[in-house]
């Protein structure tokens, strides 16, 4: 993806930091809660600690939207698998952050 549209893309996400703990649910009130809760980030700031590989970037949108475009180097897990996955990322000692459109 050359750099303007992946810019242009990324500005168009969503992104938050997040802490994942196994077993939340995405629909729950928790979690509802905990997604207000979130700090989010600057692009800027994302593109910053991407660049010092200071950052985990997980991609929550569907394979298809991940395979059609992403931000180099995020790692793809579908919204409805994020808390299956969750301990993969437990002990991380990067911030997390996450993007949808």
């Amino acid at each position: 993806m050359r750099p303007t549209r992946h810019v242009l893309a990324t500005a168009a996400a969503v992104m938050w930091a997040a802490i994942l703990v196994a077993g939340t649910t995405p629909r729950t009130l928790a979690a509802q809660e905990s997604e207000a809760a979130a700090p989010r980030m600057s692009l800027a700031d994302l593109k910053t600690l991407a660049d010092k590989d200071g950052v985990i970037v997980l991609d929550i949108r569907g394979e298809d939207a991940y395979k059609a475009g992403h931000i180099p180097g995020s790692v793809s897990v579908p919204l409805e698998t994020v808390s299956n996955r969750a301990g993969e990322w437990k002990g991380a000692k990067k911030p997390i952050v996450t993007y949808c459109s």
